[in-house]
């Protein structure tokens, strides 16, 4: 084909959206509908909030200790979620963020929120500790043992819950990703596994 020879292109079908082949100017496009994608940590805090319920939680009056990720992964000997914790610790600021905004406007989530994470740990626990209560260990050598176990079975419920939510229009791989944010903020926030001593 010459360089100055037209070339034609068929659009049969039904077409709503652009099709360019050679601009040589400005194209004029007008939105009639635009789509709104919620950020993903919003989803998951706005459906755990939801779900999320203060029946039998116990108050909690824990002081406020900040531990730094590499001091807790050692602490509980966390193997295959170390480098994910490493990497996506970087989300904790947004995280809490995202639960600040939705506390704001529902006053009280954010706590309940992390003490019903916490809860399901304890729950996870203590299901792990009592079915290996013969095994002649101590309670932290059981956590130590098991801890991607207990990270993954409280993944599994906020994943769970998650799901039951309208998530229309959000892409599985995607949730997985924000999930695995959240999960990493709730572990530096000790909300998941044992506190270094």
């Amino acid at each position: 084909m010459a360089k100055n020879d037209k070339m034609e292109m068929d659009n049969s079908g039904v077409n709503q959206g652009v099709m360019v082949w050679n601009n040589q100017g400005n194209i004029q496009l007008t939105l009639s509908e635009t789509k709104k994608i919620p950020s993903l940590i919003s989803m998951i805090v706005k459906s755990l909030g939801e779900n999320c319920s203060d029946e039998n939680m116990p108050d909690s009056s824990e002081a406020l200790t900040v531990y730094k990720p590499d001091e807790k992964i050692e602490y509980n000997c966390v193997f295959r979620y170390k480098y994910v914790i490493k990497e996506y610790s970087a989300y904790f600021t947004y995280c809490d963020n995202v639960l600040d905004i939705y506390d704001n406007s529902n006053v009280g989530s954010k706590a309940r929120i992390l003490r019903c994470i916490h809860m399901w740990y304890l729950e996870e626990k203590g299901n792990l500790i009592s079915s290996l209560k013969d095994a002649d260990k101590e309670e932290i050598e059981i956590i130590r043992e098991n801890s991607d176990y207990l990270i993954d079975r409280v993944k599994e419920r906020i994943l769970n819950v998650i799901n039951r939510s309208d998530i229309s229009g959000t892409y599985i791989e995607d949730i997985e990703t924000g999930v695995a944010y959240f999960v990493c903020y709730c572990f530096i926030e000790c909300k998941i596994l044992e506190k270094p001593v």
